[in-house]
């Protein structure tokens, strides 16, 4: 749930055993007394957390803010793949990226041009072990060893294995309809939008989006669109990789495409080569997934319907959603640029959750950031956090 919170003392000892876990059994309520207590107690400098939404991660934010302990949040990286996000303070809203375009070419001259180049194969049979080696343990020995800790997911994790095997058999149907409905997007001329949907689940969704509802927010783009896109474009929706088909995005897409009768207009599909259907779309529409970088970076329009990173003037469309359909803003390729230049200088590393020699490379590298007694992205950006969505209102709206 938690890993042993650090002072950087620790982080050094290279060879001395890891000092004992902490385990907290506790209540929810208590967890920010408890986190108070062991920083005071042990000297805590550093936290190191594996995302900042979950209720126990944004809590301790909170406690290590108040008590200027240096939080460094580590995830998936913004860039894929092979890459890992190692942020101050938060991810997403509460990030400290400049979003001012000038700051953002100024911090970004003389560093260097980005390597996107793949270092390491990924392997969705080792990811699924490692899944499984996680939840596992905790679907039969944590009732006993945290008698009140409650899973961050929507679904239990038996649940959510059970979505896969369902998943997995419908594989041969979701295989054909995606054969059948890609040529017209990768081979045809016909005008069209892309949506690459999240994971409903992701905090990414849940704290860093409008109504921490992406079925709603599906919804509402698809009445924007039948009010507003040209008759003769189309919207393609591109299901995540790693979604366990307990959402039935094709039978909710399906019936909000039928409320808002443009049924002939609208497909969905799962798989598919990501890149080439991002060329060939007139726009992206994102919530704030990692795909809107891969957008930016091949110069196509894109619109982020939540707080995202990216969101930058001049990068980003910053008009209404309605104006998007027909005049989506182009990228500047410049700004782009010296976006993904400081992205990578200050909060991206090499490395990843999966594989060993990936995690190794990510661990090193981690630490020597940790390390560092000079800050990439200085106190001064720290700002208030965001809780507000430039397209809420309008989203809001076509949902009433």
């Amino acid at each position: 749930m938690f890993w042993n919170i650090l002072g950087r003392r620790h982080l050094t000892e290279r060879h001395s055993p890891p000092p004992p876990a902490d385990f907290f059994r506790g209540r929810p309520e208590d967890w920010p007394a408890h986190l108070r207590a062991t920083i005071r107690r042990h000297g805590v400098t550093d936290l190191v957390m594996l995302g900042d939404g979950r209720p126990v991660h944004a809590a301790a934010v909170d406690v290590a803010m108040a008590n200027d302990v240096r939080i460094h949040v580590l995830e998936h990286g913004y860039i894929r793949p092979d890459w890992l996000t190692l942020e101050p303070d938060g991810m997403s809203g509460h990030s400290r990226m400049p979003r001012d375009p000038a700051v953002i070419v100024e911090r970004a001259r003389g560093l260097p041009a980005v390597a996107f180049t793949p270092l390491w194969r990924s392997s969705f049979l080792v990811y699924a072990l490692y899944d499984f080696a996680y939840h596992l343990p905790n679907v039969f020995l944590g009732p006993f060893l945290h008698p009140h800790y409650r899973t961050h997911g929507p679904v239990h994790p038996l649940v959510e294995y059970g979505g896969w095997v369902l998943k997995w058999i419908g594989t041969p149907f979701t295989r054909r309809h995606r054969d059948r409905v890609l040529p017209r997007y990768l081979d045809g001329d016909r005008p069209y939008f892309l949506f690459p949907l999240q994971l409903p689940g992701d905090y990414q969704i849940r704290r860093h989006a409008p109504f921490g509802d992406l079925f709603a927010i599906v919804r509402a783009t698809l009445r924007s669109f039948a009010a507003d896109a040209p008759p003769e474009c189309r919207l393609l929706f591109k299901v995540h990789p790693l979604d366990n088909g307990l959402s039935f995005w094709a039978r909710r897409i399906a019936r909000w495409a039928r409320e808002a009768a443009i049924s002939d207009r609208i497909d969905l599909v799962d798989g598919g080569p990501l890149d080439s259907l991002i060329r060939r779309a007139r726009g992206v529409v994102s919530v704030n997934s990692t795909v809107g970088l891969t957008a930016l970076a091949l110069n196509v329009p894109l619109v982020p319907l939540g707080n995202s990173v990216y969101d930058v003037e001049g990068m980003t469309h910053h008009g209404t959603l309605r104006s998007f359909w027909s005049n989506p803003t182009r990228p500047d390729p410049d700004l782009v640029d010296a976006f993904l230049r400081l992205l990578v200088d200050r909060i991206q590393l090499r490395g990843g959750f999966v594989g060993t020699d990936a995690i190794e490379a990510g661990a090193r590298t981690a630490t020597e950031r940790i390390l560092e007694t000079d800050e990439r992205l200085p106190l001064s950006l720290r700002r208030e956090r965001l809780q507000s969505f430039r397209y809420e209102n309008e989203l809001k709206r076509l949902l009433e």
